[in-house]
């Protein structure tokens, strides 16, 4: 989605602009079009001061109600030629120029907004969604009692606006006054503005969007870092220091992308524009929050943008309680679904910290740092109780001997590079780092890694309230489809239960074994159980030939084995000389599944010839 944010049209002010109302619409109209994909959604904000009221009396008047018509029939023609290539919502709130003529106001909304809110909303604030946007807009006026001296804002409506849409569900705030001002002399700001500033931590409020400041200007406030984003005047009359402007914003996965601030240059001679990308910090690699859902979800946001992302820090502080009743509700019914097999991310937070390698991986980390007799969590738990402050309570799994051992791929080599921990007085203090991450499925099982390694010290007579929670990674991305290393059974399998699989058409079994192996990426390339059955098929319909009998297993299901086995032996060769998920590597991936979907529908039919 994109939001194009304009303010302080001042519509009926004696000054001139340059270049005119209805022309400089147009440019913009023109300007947007280059610079936003066709067919996307725009959310065009008018943050008030539609007219220029200046020395005019409260209440409606002929002059009053003429400007409101200009700007309405200004307003139409741009939404309409935007309208032929977008889907084009428009939104507004009042501005002090506004304020004192709110009947007039209304009017003008009725015309311009497909779905105008009420009067009494538009006086304190409302709320749109977005078809396909998961964030929220809430729309405030900042003339509380439709004043015009001060920036005032109903804060027991917009609170309970903010209740109601749910605290964890990220909303963005639209309104006409600047929360700070950048003028020594200005007493217009928002009055009050710690408690806005309360309530944007609290409710999950991601940025504001606002005008008034006639020039332009980004912030970022709070704990949260929500960003203060301003515009200014839309059409600039003979000001020499400010330029008629607007701002274009992408905005996806619930990221401000690029924040465009579009100046006209009325000297500008054949490039008059001047655009400027306001968003400098660009988009974050550190994520902070009380809990792992939200952070997750933060992240998740971002890679759905960029992928990879470098030194990524993601920080969890809280209580120990809230922290695990947190897991126990995000993980809830979230299993990872591999063929027919289903995993608890507890279930395989343990089996990867378990002292001995499981049968189920290929390997895991707990087995690293055992020491004879001695496990990584007794140690960890001797440490804390000797001496919890020092920094020497760390899970290593490998050194740089085993770095170099495992540059030819032949030995494991974990991602997890080490698990550290120390106590400040009643807080434990938990810092994972990693090599490489991938989030959307094995994140999960490192917090839950964690889980298992704080519930084994809280056994163990650890005392601690709080946590902080620290993973680090060089790289991380998402993989759709990541199988987490566990091992397929048709992998594991010998080789003569697969032969005796093929050879008594157990094509059910044998379905649900190839099924498994579709259904997870593999990091660790393995063909063994294809390369078994592929040989096993081959063998069979030579048996059958020459006992004079119809071969059981097509040419074109033996041929498609026969490509997917060589097309598993490119992406392992990717692999070796690639760390990063590459498009030549997604492209084998694709082809992989695709031919792994034919050879599946291949053995149902033949499933469905055997039962008839």
């Amino acid at each position: 989605m994109y939001i194009v944010q304009m303010a302080d049209l001042h519509i009926g002010a004696s000054d001139l602009t340059i270049p005119e109302e209805e022309e400089f619409f147009l440019k913009s109209a023109e300007l947007i079009k280059n610079q936003i994909p066709r067919e996307e959604t725009i959310l065009i904000c008018l943050c008030g001061d539609i007219i220029d009221s200046k020395g005019m009396k409260a209440g409606s008047s002929n002059e009053i109600e003429d400007r409101y018509k200009k700007a309405e029939s200004l307003i139409t023609k741009f939404k309409d030629e935007i309208k032929k290539e977008y889907n084009v919502i428009i939104k507004c709130c009042p501005g002090n120029h506004d304020a004192t003529h709110m009947d007039d106001l209304v009017g003008f909304v009725l015309e311009v907004d497909d779905e105008s809110p009420s009067k009494e909303k538009l006086e304190k604030c409302y709320t749109i969604e977005i078809k396909g946007l998961e964030t929220k807009v809430i729309f405030v006026n900042s003339c509380k009692g439709n004043q015009h001296e001060k920036g005032c804002i109903d804060y027991d409506t917009l609170e309970q606006e903010l209740v109601d849409l749910g605290q964890n569900t990220k909303k963005i705030i639209v309104l006409h006054h600047t929360v700070m001002s950048m003028f020594e002399e200005d007493s217009s700001p928002i009055r009050n503005a710690a408690k806005l500033t309360n309530l944007i931590d609290k409710y999950n409020v991601i940025g504001v969007l606002h005008g008034h400041i006639h020039g332009r200007e980004i912030l970022s406030l709070g704990k949260n870092q929500c960003k203060i984003i301003g515009t200014g005047a839309l059409f600039s009359r003979n000001n020499t220091n400010v330029n008629s402007q607007f701002n274009i914003i992408e905005f996806k996965n619930n990221l401000f992308l690029k924040i465009l601030n579009c100046r006209y240059l009325a000297d500008g001679g054949n490039e008059p524009w001047d655009i400027k990308d306001l968003n400098n910090s660009g988009i974050s690699n550190i994520f902070l929050g009380s809990t792992f859902s939200k952070v997750y979800h933060q992240l998740m946001d971002t890679l759905n943008v960029m992928t990879p992302i470098y030194n990524m820090r993601l920080e969890i502080k809280a209580k120990y309680k809230e922290f695990v009743q947190d897991l126990e509700e995000f993980f809830y019914e979230d299993l990872l679904k591999i063929g027919k097999n289903e995993w608890s991310y507890f279930e395989l937070g343990k089996l990867w910290q378990a002292d001995e390698v499981p049968k189920q991986l290929y390997f895991n980390h707990g087995s690293y740092y055992k020491m004879q007799e001695m496990n990584g969590i007794e140690y960890v738990v001797n440490a804390l109780k000797i001496k919890p402050t020092s920094n020497r309570i760390v899970l290593p799994t490998y050194n740089i001997e085993s770095v170099v051992e495992s540059l030819d791929d032949k030995n494991y080599l974990p991602s997890l590079a080490s698990i550290q921990f120390g106590k400040d007085r009643e807080k434990l203090i938990v810092h994972m780092h990693l090599r490489a991450l991938e989030a959307k499925q094995f994140l999960k099982i490192n917090i839950c890694e964690i889980d298992f390694l704080l519930k084994k010290l809280k056994d163990s007579a650890i005392t601690f309230e709080d946590i902080e929670v620290v993973i680090s990674a060089f790289r991380v991305q998402k993989i759709d489809k990541f199988h987490c290393f566990l091992k397929a059974e048709i992998d594991a399998m010998n080789q003569t239960d697969l032969t005796t699989i093929v050879n008594y058409k157990n094509f059910s079994e044998l379905y649900q074994l190839i099924k498994e192996k579709s259904d997870g990426q593999e990091t660790v390339i393995k063909t063994k159980g294809l390369e078994q059955v592929y040989c096993a098929m081959m063998a069979s319909n030579a048996a059958m030939l020459k006992s004079g009998k119809k071969e059981i297993y097509s040419e074109e299901l033996i041929g498609l084995l026969r490509q997917v086995l060589e097309a598993y032996e490119e992406l392992d060769k990717i692999h070796k000389n690639e760390s990063i998920q590459s498009d030549r590597g997604k492209s084998y991936e694709q082809n992989i599944d695709s031919l792994l979907a034919k050879i599946l529908q291949s053995i149902k039919k033949l499933e469905k010839v055997e039962t008839l």
